[in-house]
């Protein structure tokens, strides 16, 4: 697991809830069970954890990867 890394608001993909959501970088950049948070979010912002790591088909380079709030999580994710 890594320390938590600040990612870029635009990486996230598609539909997103409060507690979950999708971002697609580079294959490799995240694991599951990383740690993220948005850079737009203030100072004690809401960490997620990394809990799938799909293939991105649009492009081959790219994975898709599921996150989940780490509080306040109906499955205590």
């Amino acid at each position: 697991m890594s320390e938590t890394e600040s990612l870029d608001p635009k990486a996230r993909y598609g539909k997103a809830g409060e507690r979950w959501g999708n971002v697609v970088l580079p294959a490799g950049r995240l694991a599951i069970d990383d740690l993220i948070r948005f850079s737009d979010e203030p100072d004690g912002g809401p960490i997620y954890r990394i809990s799938r790591e799909n293939a991105f088909p649009l492009d081959s380079g790219k994975r898709l990867y599921y996150y989940l709030r780490t509080t306040d999580n109906p499955n205590n994710s």
